[in-house]
């Protein structure tokens, strides 16, 4: 009898303890806070979202429904290691990348379109399917996938400006020179990313040795389409004094930012 008692007392015991670890964890859970990596529902920051090959940590930003980096690409390696040469000269067909002096390192290194796209052909398609300088898992946008961004920001109206423009909400809020135009970079630039885009006026790699434009005016990213048979590519920029993130041609023998975009 005495040994029946003991044995009941000790099944209420395991059964009271259970339910008191099972109400604990299920506290825990609904007041879990995000892990990193892990990405926002809507609009929004993913820390620590990718690795380069050097070991170089991006932070990435949720935009509608693409995940950009939210800083320019710095790596000197190819994702399965391969180095990329630093150049000091434009060239067409030799893969470069470049490292102006007096730059911070969070602005990115340059490369040239060789550099930037690899082997790859030109391409339309959304997504672009070239990897090209990105890290594994991330590739180079074409020109669909840039324009999907900006008709996604123009569509948001706290990314634009004055009910239209987008080039505020998408720049920096340090670096760039003073604008008198209202919704330019350069104007009141505390006011801007509010995207979290975070596109800073790095400048780009042009002409002759060492040849770099001024920081503060102007940034430029390589974009995946182009053409095949030809010296020159698209690319997406904005100036200081510009109110749009905008497409224009670029030689394939300068030296752009990349940012890549999630597959």
């Amino acid at each position: 009898m005495k040994r029946n008692f003991y044995l009941i007392i000790g099944i209420v015991l395991s059964i009271v303890l259970c339910v008191i670890s099972c109400k604990k964890e299920k506290i825990n859970a609904d007041n879990s806070t995000p892990t990193e990596n892990q990405e926002p529902q809507g609009d929004g920051i993913i820390q620590n979202a990718v690795t380069d090959y050097d070991g170089n940590k991006y932070d990435a930003i949720r935009l509608g429904d693409q995940v950009w980096m939210a800083s320019n690409l710095r790596t000197t390696h190819y994702a399965d290691g391969d180095a990329i040469d630093e150049g000091t000269a434009t060239n067409y067909h030799h893969a470069y990348y470049y490292k102006p002096n007096g730059v911070p390192t969070s602005y990115g290194y340059f490369y040239n379109k060789k550099a930037a796209v690899r082997d790859s052909e030109s391409s339309e398609s959304n997504p672009s399917g070239v990897q090209g300088v990105c890290p594994n898992g991330w590739h180079v946008p074409s020109n669909a996938e840039w324009e999907q961004l900006l008709n996604y920001c123009a569509s948001k109206a706290e990314y634009t400006c004055n009910g239209s423009t987008t080039g505020k909400a998408m720049a920096s809020v340090e670096g760039w020179n003073a604008s008198i135009y209202e919704c330019a970079p350069g104007y009141e630039p505390s006011s801007n990313n509010a995207s979290g885009f975070n596109a800073t006026p790095t400048g780009y790699f042009s002409g002759v040795e060492n040849n770099f434009t001024p920081l503060g005016i102007i940034c430029n990213f390589w974009g995946a389409t182009g053409c095949d048979y030809c010296t020159y590519a698209y690319s997406y920029g904005m100036t200081y004094n510009g109110k749009s993130l905008s497409r224009s041609e670029r030689e394939n023998n300068e030296g752009l930012s990349v940012r890549c975009v999630k597959d």
